[in-house]
C-alpha cells in the first residue's frame, strides 16, 4: 500500500483507482452488532489469503525470520510485546460511506462506525461493529480503513484503503446522520466532536479536513473522540448550554425607541441564466475548489482598527473623553 502524502486528490481518493472495482458481487461483509476479523500486514504474501502463517497471530510486519524488518510498524514500542503495553500504537480505523456508486462518493460521506486503538501491532486486527446499522442500498456500501501514525516514528503520512462491503444481519432503521469533522481533544473532553465523525483527511494537496501541521498528526482515539470499539454515539447530538430559570424570569424585556432604518437601496438582480450557467462541484469533472489552503489572513486596517476597539475599551470614559478634547 502506497502510502498518502501531498497528493493531489484525483491521486490520493481511492488510491487513484476508482474506476477499478472490485469483482461483481464481492463484499467485506460487517456483521451488525458483531464483529469484523481483518489483517492488517505490511505485505501482503504474509497475510492468510495468501496461504501464509494460517491461523497464527503474527505481528504486523512479520518475516520469516520473526524479526520484523519486513516493513515499518512507525511506532517506538519494542518489538513483540503485548499490544496492551504499547505507547506509540495510535489507532485504526473504519468508516462506511451507504453509497454504491464509487464516483458519487464524496470524503464527508465516510462515517467512522469502529476504531481499534491497538492498531496496527499485530497482523490480527478486530472491528466492533454498531448493532444499530441499517442495512446496505441493493449494489452494497463502500468502507474506509484509516491509519496515521505518529510523527516520531518516520515521514508523516496518511494511510486508507478502500473497499465495497455490506452490513449483514441489519435491523436499523435509521440513517446515519451526516458525520462533522472529528476534534482534537487529548485533555478537555468538552472539545470533542459529538455523534458521527468524518475520517481523517491530512497532509494532502487537497480536500482535508484537517489541516494540522505534519508533526501534529490526528489520530484514531480518544484524543479525537473515538471510543476504542463500535462508535456508540452515532445518533448522540451536543447537549444544549442550560439557561437559569431564575435569570430568565427576572430579565426584563428592552424596548427600543429607534426608528427602523429603511433603505432606499434596490437590491441587485441576479441573472438566471448566468446562475444557470454556474457550474455544479463535482469532485471528478470540476477542478478543485476545496483545497488546504490556510483560513485567510486579516486585512491589516481591520487588525489596526480592532485593536484600536479594544484599546478604548480599556481606557475609563472620562480619561478617553478628556484625551480627545486636547
Amino acid at each position: 500500500m502506497t502510502p498518502l502524502q501531498q497528493m493531489n486528490f484525483d491521486q490520493w481518493w481511492f488510491h487513484g483507482y476508482i474506476n477499478n472495482p472490485p469483482k461483481a458481487g464481492v463484499f467485506m461483509d460487517l456483521p451488525a452488532g458483531g464483529t469484523f476479523h481483518g489483517e492488517v500486514h505490511c505485505t501482503k504474501a504474509f497475510t492468510s489469503a495468501m496461504g501464509r502463517y494460517v491461523g497464527q497471530d503474527i505481528m504486523g510486519c512479520n518475516t520469516p525470520g520473526g524479526d520484523g524488518k519486513g516493513g515499518a510498524l512507525h511506532t517506538t514500542d519494542t518489538w513483540g510485546i503485548p499490544a496492551s503495553q504499547t505507547k506509540d500504537v495510535k489507532g485504526c480505523g473504519l468508516a462506511i460511506a451507504y453509497k454504491s456508486d464509487p464516483h458519487a462518493i464524496k470524503p464527508e460521506d465516510f462515517t467512522v462506525i469502529s476504531t481499534n486503538d491497538k492498531c496496527p501491532w499485530r497482523r490480527s486486527v478486530d472491528f466492533q461493529i454498531p448493532k444499530d446499522l441499517p442495512a446496505c442500498p441493493p449494489g452494497g456500501c463502500h468502507c474506509l480503513w484509516g491509519w496515521i501514525h505518529a510523527p516520531d516514528a518516520g515521514t508523516e503520512q496518511m494511510y486508507q484503503l478502500m473497499y465495497r462491503c455490506q452490513v449483514t444481519g441489519a435491523t436499523g432503521t435509521r440513517a446515519l446522520p451526516a458525520p462533522q469533522v472529528a476534534r482534537k481533544c487529548p485533555t478537555d473532553k468538552s472539545n470533542c466532536t459529538v455523534g458521527a465523525k468524518q475520517p481523517h483527511y491530512w497532509l494532502q494537496n487537497e480536500r482535508n479536513n484537517n489541516y494540522q501541521h505534519w508533526t501534529d498528526a490526528p489520530y484514531y482515539n480518544s484524543d479525537y473522540g473515538f471510543s476504542n470499539g463500535a462508535q456508540t454515539d452515532l445518533w448522540a447530538t451536543a447537549p444544549k448550554p442550560a439557561v437559569s430559570s431564575a435569570a430568565a424570569s427576572s430579565a426584563k424585556p428592552v424596548v427600543s425607541s429607534a426608528k427602523p432604518v429603511v433603505s432606499s437601496a434596490k437590491p441587485a438582480a441576479t441573472s438566471s441564466k448566468a446562475a444557470a450557467a454556474a457550474p455544479s462541484v463535482d469532485y471528478l469533472n470540476t477542478p478543485m475548489q476545496i483545497t488546504n489552503q490556510a483560513p485567510p489572513k486579516r486585512d491589516v486596517e481591520d487588525a489596526e482598527e480592532e485593536e484600536q476597539q479594544i484599546e478604548r475599551r480599556r481606557v475609563p470614559p472620562q480619561a478617553r473623553r478628556a484625551m480627545e478634547a486636547l
